[in-house]
Formats: C-alpha cells, sequence, structure tokens
C-alpha cells in the first residue's frame, strides 16, 4: 500500500502521503516550465532524519509544491527526459497544497536519483516537461529548495518536508580554509600560550564554552593564556536534565574548550569550525591519573535547548505539564505520574527531550580520545545518541557513539577501542555509588564462556566540563558477532527483548518456534527434547540461568533484558552451529538482598522466564544443572576469585566511582559512603553461595 500526504500551504495538512526514494541535488533549469501550476519545489537525494514517513522510515523525497487556485492530477516524474512518464503521481494534488513524493528504485515504475548528479523531470498527462531541476551532490539532509515557494533559484537548504521553505536555513556546502592552532589537544600547564592563524583577509572568531562561534563571538586579536578552566563558574552542570537533579553546589573540573572560525572580510564566506580540548593543571590532579579521557563537544542548543536539546526536560516536559493541568505549579510540587481522563497513568518520566529516539535523535558532536597517559589518541566528529531506557530518566545518561561518513568521512572510528572495523560504541553510565559493578559482572560472566561485551573505563566531559566516569562498552552488532566469532553478516541472526533485531522473517519464526517447544513440550520424550537441543546451547542455557541466579538478577523476564544469537545456517564461523546461544545482556540491578530466592522470582514472573525448569522431566538434568552451580561458586563464582577481582576493579575506579557520584546525586557523598557500598558487594559474594544453593536445591525438590 503506497501512502499519500499532502501539505497545505497555510497550515500543514497530513492525509497521508505518496513516497518514492531518491538521491542527489539539483540545479534549476527554468526554461522547460510551461502551465506552472505545480513545480518541484525541495528535494532531499540523502535522507537520514530530515524526514519520516508513517511507517516510522526515512525515504528520500520530492516535495511538489501545487501553486494554482484549481486541484491538479495526471502528473509524473522522472529522471530521464526521454521516458518522462516513467513514474506516475497517482493523487490529485489540492490547490495550495504540498506534496511529498518519496521515491525508490524498488518501487513499480520507480527510480533512485544519482548521487552523482542528473536531471529530474516533472511532466503532465501528455509527457510535456513542465518542471524540471539538475541534481548536484548533496550531504545527508541537506536539500536542493526553491528559496521561495514556487519561484526563484535553488539553493542548497535545511529540509522543511509538508512545509514552507520561508522556514528553511541556508546550507553553506564550500568553505574557506579553517583557521590553524599552534598546539594540539592534550595537556599542558598553566600559562600555556595559543595561537590562532588564518589568511589575512579573514577575521577569527572564537567561543572557551563549547558553543559554536560566529560573527557575534569573541574576536581573535591575539595568543590566548590558558589556565585551569576549573575555576570557571559552571555552565551546562547547571541544567536541569531531570525534575529529581540538583546541580553541584561546587565548581566541577573543566576543560578549556576552544572552538574557531574564520569569516572572509570581504565576502563573509566561512570555514569549518575548528574545535580543540586543553586540560591545563590537571598533572596535580590524581583522580585523573592512570585513566582514559573522552572531550564530546556538542552544539549546546542540541543537548540543552528548549526544542531539540536531547539531554534535557524540553519541550515534552511541558507538554506532561500542560496534559496534568501542572502548568502554574512550582516545580517542586509537580507529581512523577497523574491518570488522565482517559483512565491511563501518565509518567514524568515518559515526557522530557531525553525519551526522543531514531535517527531524528542522533545530535553530532566533536570527540578527542587521550589514552590512559593522556596522550592524544585521536578526534572525530560523530553522532551522539542517548541510549537505554532507565537511563533517560537518571541525571548521568548512557550514550550511543557513531561513526559516520556524513559527518567527517569516516565509516569508522579512526582508533579502534575493542575491535577492527568499530562504527558504532556505547558510553555507559554508573548504576551506583560502585559505579563498574555491571561492566564487573559482565566481565565475571566472560570467564564462563558466555559472550559479553567487554568494557574500560573513562572519564569523560562535555563542553568542557566533568561528566563522570563511564564505561566504554562493545555493541552487540553486526560487527562485534564477525569479530568475536566469524559470523557473516548475512548469516547473523539476533533476538533482543523476543524481538529479531538482526535477521529475517526466518529468525523471528525459529525462535519463537524455540521457546513454544520449550514450554509446551515434555522433554522426557526423547523426539522432543532431541528438537530442542538441535536448536538451543544446553550448556550455555545452564550457564546463564547460574550467573542469574547467583548474582539476583531482577531486571528481567522472559520478554525483557534477553538477547539471544545463532547462525541462520550451519558452517558459519564460530558458534557455527545453528544453535541459539544467551549473551550477557544488561545487568544493572543485581547483588541487592543475598537471601532472596531468584528462583520462586522468576516462576512467578512469566512461563517464559524460568526455562530450565522445563527441562526437569529429562533424566539427569536436575543433577547437571545443580552440579554445574557448585561448580562455579567454586570457581568463577567463588568468594575468593569474585573478592580478589572486586578489589583489582576498585584500584581502578575508586576515586573516579566517588566523583561521580558526588557530581550527579549527593555533594557530600564520601568515601566513606563508599566503602559501606563496597563492603556491602562483597559481603553479597560472600555468602550468596549458601543461598543460591538452598534455593536450587528447593527448587528442584519441589519440581
Amino acid at each position: 500500500m503506497i501512502d499519500k500526504i499532502f501539505f497545505s500551504r497555510k497550515k500543514t495538512m497530513i492525509i497521508f502521503g505518496l513516497l518514492a526514494i531518491g538521491a542527489a541535488t539539483l540545479l534549476y533549469f527554468g526554461s522547460e516550465r510551461e502551465n506552472r501550476n505545480v513545480v518541484i519545489n525541495e528535494v532531499c537525494a540523502d535522507n537520514f532524519c530530515a524526514y519520516r514517513n508513517s511507517s516510522g522510515d526515512y525515504p528520500d523525497y520530492v516535495e511538489l509544491y501545487n501553486m494554482s487556485e484549481e486541484d491538479v492530477s495526471g502528473l509524473y516524474l522522472s529522471d530521464s527526459r526521454k521516458n518522462p512518464k516513467k513514474f506516475k503521481v497517482e493523487e490529485t494534488i489540492p490547490s495550495n497544497e504540498y506534496y511529498v513524493v518519496e521515491l525508490s528504485k524498488y518501487m513499480e515504475n520507480g527510480f533512485g536519483i544519482s548521487k552523482g548528479g542528473e536531471e529530474l523531470f516533472l511532466s503532465n498527462e501528455e509527457g510535456r516537461i513542465i518542471d524540471s531541476v539538475a541534481i548536484p551532490e548533496l550531504s545527508l539532509d541537506v536539500t536542493y529548495s526553491r528559496t521561495e515557494d514556487g519561484e526563484g533559484r535553488f539553493s542548497t537548504m535545511s529540509a522543511t518536508p509538508g512545509g514552507s521553505n520561508s522556514d528553511a536555513v541556508q546550507v553553506a556546502t564550500s568553505f574557506i580554509e579553517s583557521p590553524k592552532f599552534s598546539i594540539e589537544d592534550g595537556f599542558y600547564n598553566e600559562g600555556t600560550k595559543l595561537k590562532i592563524t588564518s589568511s589575512p583577509l579573514v577575521d577569527i572568531f572564537y567561543t572557551d564554552d563549547g558553543s559554536v562561534p560566529d560573527e557575534n563571538s569573541h574576536k581573535y586579536k591575539g595568543e590566548i593564556t590558558l589556565s585551569d578552566a576549573s575555576a570557571k563558574d559552571n555552565i551546562y552542570a547547571n541544567e536541569i536534565m531531570y525534575p529529581t537533579y540538583i546541580p553541584p553546589a561546587y565548581k566541577i573540573d573543566k576543560a578549556n574548550v576552544i572552538s574557531a572560525i574564520a569569516v572572509n572580510k570581504f565576502t563573509g564566506k566561512k570555514s569549518r569550525v575548528e574545535t580543540h580540548t586543553y586540560f591545563v593543571g590537571f598533572d596535580k590532579k590524581d583522580v585523573y591519573k592512570d585513566m582514559k579521557i573522552m572531550s564530546l563537544v556538542f552544539d549546546p542548543e542540541d543537548l540543552f535547548g528548549h526544542d531539540r536539546g536531547i539531554y534535557t526536560l524540553g519541550k515534552k516536559y511541558d507538554e506532561y505539564k500542560e496534559l496534568g493541568g501542572f502548568v502554574d505549579l512550582p516545580d517542586d510540587r509537580i507529581p512523577s505520574s497523574f491518570t488522565d481522563e482517559n483512565g491511563w497513568v501518565q509518567y514524568r518520566s515518559s515526557y522530557t527531550n531525553s525519551e526522543s529516539k531514531g535517527t531524528e535523535s542522533e545530535r553530532r558532536a566533536h570527540m578527542t580520545v587521550f589514552d590512559e597517559a593522556h596522550k592524544d589518541l585521536f578526534s572525530q566528529d560523530i553522532g551522539v545518541r542517548i541510549a537505554g531506557e532507565s537511563t533517560r530518566a537518571s541525571h548521568q545518561k548512557s550514550l550511543n557513539l557513531y561513526s559516520r561518513e556524513k559527518y567527517d568521512g569516516n565509516e569508522y572510528f579512526a582508533n579502534s577501542f575493542f575491535n577492527n572495523n568499530e562504527k558504532k560504541i556505547r558510553l555507559r553510565r554508573c548504576d551506583s555509588g560502585v559505579a563498574y559493578l555491571e561492566p564487573f559482572i559482565q566481565s565475571v560472566i566472560g570467564e564462563t564462556g558466555i559472550p559479553y561485551q567487554d568494557s574500560e573505563p573513562a572519564a569523560v566531559f562535555i563542553n568542557g566540563e566533568y561528566w563522570g566516569i563511564y564505561n566504554l562498552r562493545e555493541k552487540y552488532d553486526e560487527n562485534y558477532f564477525k569479530e568475536h566469532f566469524g559470523i557473516p553478516f548475512e548469516q547473523l541472526w539476533t533476538v533482543k527483548n523476543s524481538e529479531v533485531e538482526w535477521g529475517d522473517i526466518g529468525a523471528d519464526e525459529a525462535y519463537n518456534s524455540l521457546i513454544d517447544r520449550i514450554c509446551e513440550l515434555d522433554m522426557s520424550d526423547d523426539e522432543a527434547y532431541s528438537s530442542v537441543e538441535s536448536e538451543l546451547d544446553i550448556d550455555n542455557m545452564i550457564d546463564y540461568y547460574c550467573i542469574l541466579l547467583f548474582f539476583n538478577d531482577q531486571d528481567i523476564n522472559g520478554e525483557h533484558n534477553r538477547f539471544l544469537f545463532r547462525t541462520r545456517e550451519p558452517g558459519a564461523g564460530a558458534c557455527s552451529d545453528g544453535k541459539w546461544r544467551f549473551v550477557a545482556y544488561d545487568l544493572d540491578v543485581t547483588c541487592e538482598n543475598v537471601e532472596n530466592d531468584t528462583v520462586s522470582d522468576y516462576r512467578e514472573i512469566d512461563e517464559k522466564m524460568f526455562l530450565p525448569g522445563y527441562f526437569y522431566s529429562r533424566p539427569g538434568f536436575k543433577e547437571r544443572f545443580y552440579n554445574r552451580m557448585v561448580e562455579l561458586t567454586e570457581n568463577e563464582l567463588s568468594y575468593e576469585h569474585l573478592s580478589k577481582k572486586l578489589s583489582e576493579w576498585d584500584k581502578v575506579y575508586r576515586e573516579q566511582s566517588i566523583e561521580t557520584y558526588r557530581r550527579f546525586n549527593e555533594d557530600d557523598y564520601s568515601e566513606k559512603d563508599y566503602e559501606r557500598e563496597l563492603s556491602k558487594l562483597d559481603s553479597f559474594f560472600k555468602n550468596r553461595k549458601e543461598y543460591v544453593l538452598k534455593m536450587l536445591e528447593k527448587d528442584i525438590k519441589e519440581n
């Protein structure tokens, strides 16, 4: 079914939209226009997040505009002058309305616009060309649009699909040379001098707070003396990221972020922004010793702007207040939830800008990474999104980082973090005062042979301000399974939270069929068991559940926080037997209440949660399951091993864990507070074996 979308000139009116995928850029040829009732008004040839259709996809598009006072039908689009009626626009375009057409070579009689540039033709029923444009190369999300709706020349502009081009912003496609900085990103002593140079024909403007420089910024007049920026007042740390957030009452550590542009004195043409990060006086701050450091610099509006900021309450929170009638209430009296007039419970946590997801929520950032010796590893422009679910209601939020050609021409990160050809990496926030608990548990799981996400600590600065300790973390994506197991992308099937993430309909059918057979068939029957065993690594399942039970994972059910993978067919890479295997995934609610009967909890959650229980009828399985738990608690899960490992991680993370908790939660959080949390964790490891074996014995006996 092809959707149709109309947009009114006076007000946007969506009726559903006919659509089509194209790619490239346009130069206008007015000589071919006749009967100019309808014209090509806007073209997006490389849509990343400029336009999202009703199916949630991001197609390339052509916007037509009916300038006349009459409805118009019988129109065609084509990339061939000899065949002007290649693609028919099925709908009648009402008077004074915009019409978005999605183009794709995969549609019937459809076509794609070459990104290398070509002409696009609009013709009528008689095949007479009534408008045309020649497409130059365009960047992602940049359109080739009329500067005045229906009239005038084309120019590279921001996207306004279905809306007036008067709201669009001119987008520069060529730049003068960027200014040069005399010193590279790095760690320097107080009083270090920075010089910024360029052509005598330009003026240089710069900012020192992470904001984007323009002609209204500081005008460069001479060398800049660098000092410890920590003495400056907090700026971004004072932004209210969530209603419960209280900004730190002290000055947090800061780096110098200097961003500069060059502007030609005569033509006004600008350079691209050049950004560098300088840490001054940090040789005296032991909290960063032997710690990898990452600097992320954003346009502040992209993080904290009311309309498009992804790290703030913003306009979405205004919706919550209006919906609940809280507009006139002080912030501290606005409830965290309410029941609306339809009886639905509305939660505050769902109404912040941070809840935005998908490609339209991705923001550009300049990333600079320093190794543990504080040497500059590399700098790169990347895309950033908020990552995860619960993190969106947290003060410190997890972030996904993306390397994309659209930002600086790099498909992969210029320097690998864990694997070759990395395109995605996660910065995982701290879940408690013991900031490293979740990655610690993941590393323990990895010792059992279960696939896990490797990680390493990094102190992060956003726009020069300390943003706490994060865990740089591998992402489960096609590259992970290729690098670790040699599984080609076309052979990869993964299921996350009971939904296929990588694969096709076959993956969904295979996974659900397996779970149904486990839950419905009698595993004492050899044929039924053989059917399941041929598609599930039983040893992997046993180890996985032993881990969950031991660490008392309380944020999981049959369709939440579970991740499995397999090869589509046997013979592709390691783990190439075509069997489903569990991987370590999202273990952030663990190690609480050492006495808790986790098996009973799992049996009560839902029928698909405690899968080992369905195998109890199989002769020898109970003993196999219990004996493996005993074996693990004497080795990888033994107190001796866990306590020693905890001590090693503590040495690396201690100071940063304390500083991060102070930064985002409690100003007076102390090392004694941290010690208490660490002691509780150590006590859990010491005593959990006794309780986990007792609860497993009880469950086996009763079932």
